[in-house]
């Protein structure tokens, strides 16, 4: 396929046809390098999951004091009713 290039800012881009992207499974990032005089671009394949904790950040002090205060509240239950069952 012929194609031009286009200007893009100081630099210059190709516009990629949807088919081709929707082949090779590319979505928002890609690999490119350089070799042997030829531009190769690839897709970057994303490990199952991945990302998913990112913005999971360490608990502040404040949920971290709640937490300890339902755990206390818990364990001063009792854990089973003695009193007998009436039907």
């Amino acid at each position: 396929m012929l194609t031009s290039l286009r200007q893009i800012g100081n630099s210059r881009g190709v516009l990629i046809p949807a088919a081709f992207l929707a082949s090779c499974q590319i979505e928002d990032q890609v690999d490119m390098q350089l070799q042997d005089g030829q531009i190769v671009i690839k897709p970057v394949r994303r490990k199952l999951r991945d990302g998913w904790f990112v913005d999971a950040a360490a608990p502040s002090k404040a949920v971290l004091a709640q937490e300890k205060v339902e755990v206390q509240d818990w364990s001063d239950a009792p854990l089973a009713d003695d009193s007998e069952w009436v039907w």
